[in-house]
């Protein structure tokens, strides 16, 4: 009778289990979650943090703002203006928090992240927002995808950055 009555109590911590890990892996757990202190910014989509008593180049998910240090190539269109557009969102010493998705480092040996300021705004889509960016998927990396093309499409409806009709020059992509 005890075993019986133990199986509909399995059961429901079963699926209360496998609940709670899509919730978990749905929202993001503390391992994938990383508090860091801006450094510098290098472009763009590149900045330098601090955390573990190291500094570490993190490339923004999911976002491709215009080269303005790319070696080999010229200051494309709007990268000043992306770069100085980071440099206010995320100022030296400013707190940040980096969020990680399948692949980690990229083939520059970058931490690749979704960075949040300390408002819990997604950085990276901000930057496609204003049109300084547009949404970029390197696979397997999708986490941040959609927040950022939405903010992209936000900004073509605007006509705001790479998107105005009165832009002097001519962004790249």
């Amino acid at each position: 009778m005890v075993r019986s009555a133990l199986v509909p109590v399995v059961g429901v911590v079963t699926a209360a289990a496998v609940v709670l890990g899509a919730v978990v892996a749905f929202t993001g757990s503390d391992d994938d979650r990383q508090r860091a202190t801006v450094v510098r910014v290098v472009d763009g989509d590149t900045l330098v943090v601090d955390y573990d008593d190291a500094q570490h180049r993190v490339r923004l998910l999911n976002v491709d703002t215009p080269e303005t240090v790319a070696p080999g190539q010229p200051v494309q269109c709007l990268g000043p203006e992306a770069t100085a557009f980071l440099e206010t969102r995320l100022p030296v010493g400013a707190p940040v928090v980096l969020r990680f998705d399948e692949d980690r480092l990229d083939r520059y040996d970058r931490e690749l992240a979704g960075v949040f300021d300390a408002d819990d705004v997604l950085v990276n889509a901000e930057i496609a927002r204003a049109g300084l960016g547009v949404a970029v998927v390197h696979e397997p990396n999708r986490r941040f995808y959609a927040q950022v093309r939405d903010a992209q499409e936000q900004a073509e409806a605007h006509q705001v950055g790479r998107f105005s009709p009165t832009l002097a020059c001519t962004p790249a992509g």
